[in-house]
């Protein structure tokens, strides 16, 4: 059965732990969640705090991060695009095997993040993995897909969860793919265009409750430069 895990792990794990050593009351949200493999997740963040970190002047000498843009102000918020260091996509490799990122988050020095694993006993394999690579993680919560479908908190229509499942089981949000769109409406029996618009509700629906994701109006964001 798909598995749901939301996992922990200290910063000096994964990333950013010179920025939070100090500045321990900055939270991060991740935008972009959708990763597999080797691809991170964290290319985009909103950094939040009390106005008192001078996040840019720590993200440049912080040695999981090779380089970091502004994008965006708002409400005391700072978007930035990251790329991270090899050390960072190599453990996120290590957490994530085969499984998919669904969410990540960071605050008081840990990171937050939640997993799609296709089978359940994948987890147990992740776990070995993680303890052969010495990677210190804790999981926190466990949810069997179907129970969570079910849930009104993710308010997923049946075809969007039967195509979400089907695409995740069959490697389409693999990086490279394992199989084209075309060939997963095929499977289907859908047409190309309507599979895609079921794929990205059905990933927005996840991800805005996983991240408690809110839009932004064109007043709420400064854009910069």
């Amino acid at each position: 059965m798909t598995t749901i895990a939301e996992l922990r792990t200290p910063a000096e794990q994964f990333a950013l732990e010179t920025l939070f050593e100090r500045y321990s009351n900055v939270t991060i949200d991740v935008l972009r969640t959708a990763a597999h493999g080797q691809e991170t997740p964290a290319s985009l963040l909103w950094f939040n705090n009390d106005g008192s970190a001078d996040v840019e002047s720590v993200l440049d000498v912080d040695s999981s991060v090779e380089a970091a843009t502004l994008l965006a102000e708002s409400n005391g918020k700072w978007l930035y695009q990251l790329t991270w260091a090899s050390s960072v996509r190599d453990t996120l490799e290590t957490l994530l095997g085969d499984a998919t990122l669904l969410g990540a988050s960071a605050e008081n020095g840990r990171w937050q993040f939640r997993v799609l694993f296709p089978r359940h006993e994948q987890l147990t394999t992740a776990h070995d993995r993680w303890e052969s690579n010495d990677l210190r993680i804790t999981v926190e919560r466990i949810t069997e897909l179907d129970e969570t479908f079910g849930d009104s908190e993710f308010a997923l229509t049946d075809e969007q969860k039967e195509a979400f499942v089907i695409a995740h089981r069959r490697g389409y949000f693999k990086v490279p793919r394992d199989v084209t769109l075309t060939e997963l409406a095929d499977e289907i029996g859908i047409t190309q265009q309507a599979l895609s618009e079921r794929l990205r509700r059905a990933h927005n629906s996840l991800a805005e409750s996983t991240l408690h994701l809110t839009e932004l109006t064109e007043d709420e964001v400064e854009p910069l430069g």
